[in-house]
């Protein structure tokens, strides 16, 4: 099943707050997406960890419980974008108030951020998506490489766990910062940042690290080693950085790209040795 699979890359999507529902359309498809190939398990060398258990169970259950985490994420976005098309259905009916705290509490805002002290967003805005399409590409990632990432020994769920939120918490912290450069310390923003993008960016950013050589198909057509996919997002966000007419959050892909990489060589870099060359 692995096998025949394509991988999407969503972007980290940021808009007006004013201008939230006449943008619903163009959240899904600001991006060029990437499809690749996962290669089959027996090639990546997963299905005998002996370089990091001494026993088969004890890899088998940590995968186990990798995916429980997994599938907790995808949850948590699932449900809450369900409660945000509720209270965006209750705005079009006229009863906005729902709707309204729900993009101030679950959307990250530079003016909400620093004058408010709304500095819980900066986690929220995470699991936030506003569009059917940017929940699914986002989703359709998350669950074919966070899949990948949860065969690969080296990690448990607490790091996949500090992987996914930290690259999403920096994530957020990065485009803060884009947003304090163009609207000044005194200055109001009106743009929000939300998506899961800046945490898949961290996710795969480890991945890259920790099995390099692993080929992906870009269309189906170019094979690529993953190394050469996430330096090819990590060039086009920085390309792009400044664009004002780029919908996408470039600055919250970079954040999560930095902390992935931070992970790898603070924590999960001495432990590369142990994993069957991939």
């Amino acid at each position: 099943m692995i096998s025949s699979i394509h991988l999407l890359r969503n972007s980290r999507a940021s808009t007006p707050f004013h201008s939230i529902r006449s943008s619903k359309s163009k959240l899904s498809n600001y991006f060029s997406p990437s499809h690749s190939r996962l290669p089959r398990t027996s090639h990546l060398g997963l299905s005998r960890p002996r370089f990091f258990s001494s026993s088969d169970y004890a890899y088998e259950s940590n995968t186990a419980a990798n995916k429980r985490v997994l599938y907790a994420l995808m949850g948590l976005n699932i449900g809450i974008f369900g409660y945000g098309a509720y209270t965006q259905a209750q705005a079009q009916a006229g009863f906005q108030e729902p709707w309204i705290k729900f993009m101030r509490n679950m959307t990250c805002n530079y003016t909400d951020v620093t004058r408010n002290g709304a500095w819980w967003t900066t986690m929220t805005s995470t699991f936030t998506h506003i569009g059917l399409g940017h929940l699914a590409s986002n989703m359709f990632t998350l669950y074919f490489l966070g899949g990948f990432l949860c065969q690969l020994p080296i990690i448990t769920p607490s790091r996949y766990l500090t992987i996914a939120l930290g690259a999403g918490v920096l994530g957020s912290v990065g485009f803060l910062y884009q947003r304090y450069l163009k609207a000044g310390r005194n200055g109001i923003d009106h743009t929000r940042g939300l998506g899961f993008s800046g945490a898949l960016m961290g996710l795969t950013s480890v991945a890259a690290c920790l099995a390099p050589h692993t080929k992906f198909s870009i269309y189906g057509i170019i094979p690529v080693p993953l190394w050469g996919l996430c330096a090819a997002y990590g060039i086009y966000d920085g390309y792009y950085l400044n664009d004002n007419n780029s919908r996408i959050g470039h600055a919250g892909h970079l954040g999560g790209l930095v902390f992935g990489l931070a992970y790898y060589l603070l924590v999960l870099r001495g432990f590369k040795g142990r994993l069957p060359r991939l």
